[in-house]
């Protein structure tokens, strides 16, 4: 897979250098399926770990407690399989924002071999409202020095 086939332009995403945000996840035995590797759900739940982390380290809710991220879109391309037991390394890069959307690059990584690529669209959210609304420049500005290009 070449990085255009993700559709993230220049950057390889399954190269560890290309992220500066990082979380781990310990493989846990019921990650596995049937077929004794670590299935697709487990593998999305290790990637709302990454956006869950970028949404953190950007503390979006210091600037309004209300605010919340709400996913819109996410595809993930399982490239290896991944064993238990181990870690996986997610990495999570800002590719851009919208109004009120940000989209994001993960890769996923174990014993340093990228064993998944996932891009994914955020949306600022008002959670008493219940709609999107535009992202704080305060959080743009911190996610974009944490995990941005």
């Amino acid at each position: 897979m070449t990085a255009a086939t993700v559709g993230v332009g220049a950057l390889d995403p399954t190269d560890p250098g290309t992220f500066r945000l990082w979380r781990e996840e310990v493989l846990r035995y019921g990650d596995m399926d049937t077929n004794g590797h670590v299935n697709n759900v487990a593998i999305a739940q290790f990637c709302e770990g990454g956006r869950v982390a970028f949404e953190r380290a950007g503390d979006l809710q210091r600037d309004n407690p209300i605010l919340g991220l709400s996913l819109a879109k996410v595809t993930i391309e399982f490239r290896h399989e991944a064993h238990f037991p181990g870690i996986v390394r997610i990495g999570t890069r800002i590719l851009g924002f919208g109004r009120s959307s940000c989209r994001l690059v993960q890769g996923l990584f174990q014993d340093g071999r990228c064993i998944a690529v996932s891009e994914a669209v955020s949306v600022c959210f008002d959670t008493r409202a219940r709609k999107a609304v535009p992202y704080p420049e305060g959080f743009r500005e911190r996610a974009l020095r944490l995990a941005g290009g």
